[in-house]
């Protein structure tokens, strides 16, 4: 007799049915979840195609900076601003060419187009062009990306400065192969008198020179930062060196970067050189100047004024510095080609050396129910100006009575500054040449040129040349073995090659003896 086994077999077949029933779910999960990616993945890849079409061929970006705001009055919330140099060539327009930017937080992931809009010398044919990169992401983000077609380029971002040491801001244009410390005192107590901050960038300086401002920026009287020049230590093919063609020094990224650093801390923020004095003639102060001349008014860009070059005397030995001397000694010049722009933050998210090419012309709506827009425009200041004093010799003693104030070049019928402000800012002086910790820098500073004048002929042969590229790289200064230098320098990065751009940016800044003060 055959044994009973229904029940046996039922049991069996009910066991190989659950595998079979747990498969048929896993899979049904997997088709959702694709056909739920898929719906992404179609418009991402006609957004690389239409890339793809702007794409001329294959270069480099370098990233100076990036900041990430929870919240920004002309930015938006969670907002991302990346400084970079880029090459013009590798797409149509740099302007028109979007990017993705991915931020992460704790808990998820978000992708998002960023605008790209250039800054640059509109008659020069300089190859790389300072780039804003800007983007809005999620809340809290913890990592920052660029999504190329490639695959993610991670890069570290930092905060901007929540509090400004004064209202007003002046970003002075990165040093280099920088001597002239005579111009750096007088900068820095015209500066602290009328009430404005100084930050500085620094890239080649004198030795004893560099050790001087660094130390005045860990006492807090200045704030000083390293600016590095732009290098690519792993790329794809040969590329064109990118500080031979980039105007000067890159000043236009080291202005647009600072405009960043203070953009939710400060009310107003100047763009200049370390030789450019300014006198609020018309003012105790910048900030009442700037306020007087802003007038209240929603369309104003920025205030612009003009630079008048002037030639002037200097003095070796720390004791005769005088700002009365170098005031009273003081032949003006004419008035330079661009000036120099003083802005609201809000009202400027990048910069050019002399002005925003972006900002100019904007559309600006005051009410919901406005239908045709103001335009924000540069304001031109006719009864001031910035004086530049680049062109100093050097004298052997004091030969004018520095207790006579030269008037206002722009009137003609007013002083620059009076008695009692002059006075101020000499005592400034001797104030900041007895601080003790600076005594061993301030005996050893320079007493004569040696970079200065190169440098300045150079520049000058380049600025005749018609659509020249005017840069420090094609100067070829000569190091000197006798003059050591500090000169800012990096652990530079580089991502894998990719199209159309290969990143490129640095970390763990410092500043060395080992590369002279060209380089």
């Amino acid at each position: 007799m055959l044994p009973k086994t229904n029940k046996n077999w039922k049991q069996v077949k009910s066991q190989l049915r659950l595998p079979w029933g747990i498969l048929f779910i896993v899979l049904s999960v997997i088709s959702v979840l694709i056909w739920v990616f898929s719906g992404d993945e179609q418009p991402n890849r006609l957004f690389y195609d239409e890339m793809k079409l702007m794409e001329t061929g294959e270069e480099n970006a370098f990233i100076h900076s990036a900041y990430y705001y929870e919240t920004s009055k002309s930015l938006g919330k969670n907002a991302i601003a990346i400084v970079a140099t880029m090459h013009k060539g590798a797409v149509t327009d740099l302007n028109e060419f979007v990017l993705k930017i991915v931020g992460t937080n704790s808990t998820k992931r978000l992708v998002t187009d960023a605008r790209l809009s250039t800054e640059h010398d509109p008659d020069e044919s300089c190859e790389y062009t300072t780039v804003l990169i800007q983007a809005n992401t999620l809340n809290s983000m913890t990592k920052l990306e660029i999504e190329t077609r490639d695959g993610l380029v991670p890069l570290p971002f930092s905060e901007p400065k929540r509090d400004s040491p004064r209202p007003v801001v002046f970003c002075i244009a990165p040093l280099f192969a920088a001597e002239q410390w005579q111009s750096f005192l007088m900068q820095l107590h015209v500066t602290k008198k009328f009430g404005a901050h100084l930050h500085v960038y620094m890239m080649t300086m004198l030795e004893h020179y560099y050790q001087m401002v660094r130390e005045l920026g860990e006492l807090g009287v200045i704030s000083t930062q390293p600016w590095l020049s732009v290098k690519f230590s792993q790329v794809g093919k040969p590329f064109l060196e990118p500080n031979r063609n980039s105007e000067l020094r890159n000043p236009a990224a080291a202005f647009t970067d600072c405009l960043l650093q203070y953009k939710e801390a400060a009310q107003f923020i100047g763009f200049m050189e370390i030789e450019d004095l300014l006198f609020p003639v018309n003012a105790n102060s910048y900030y009442e100047e700037f306020e007087r001349e802003y007038e209240g008014s929603y369309q104003i860009s920025a205030l612009y004024y003009q630079i008048i070059e002037q030639q002037s005397v200097k003095y070796s030995s720390p004791e005769q510095q005088s700002l009365g001397a170098l005031l009273g000694s003081a032949q003006g010049g004419d008035a330079m080609k661009n000036g120099r722009s003083i802005v609201r933050p809000e009202r400027y998210n990048s910069t050019w050396t002399h002005y925003s090419t972006q900002a100019e012309s904007q559309p600006v709506y005051l009410t919901e129910q406005q239908e045709d827009p103001h335009y924000l425009n540069r304001k031109k200041i006719s009864a001031n100006a910035f004086l530049r004093f680049k062109n100093l010799e050097y004298s052997p003693v004091e030969t004018v009575n520095s207790t006579v104030i030269p008037m206002n070049p722009m009137s003609h019928d007013q002083p620059l500054l009076n008695e009692e402000q002059l006075k101020e800012i000499e005592d400034g002086i001797k104030e900041t040449l007895l601080i003790p910790t600076l005594q061993d820098y301030i005996k050893r500073l320079p007493t004569e040129d040696f970079y200065s004048t190169k440098l300045k002929e150079c520049l000058d042969n380049q600025r005749h040349g018609k659509g020249h590229c005017v840069n420090t790289k094609s100067c070829n200064l000569p190091n000197n073995d006798k003059i050591p230098c500090r000169h800012s320098d990096g652990l530079y990065h580089s991502v894998r090659v990719m199209k159309p751009y290969t990143y490129h940016y640095v970390t763990e800044y410092y500043f060395t003896r080992n590369l002279g003060c060209y380089e």
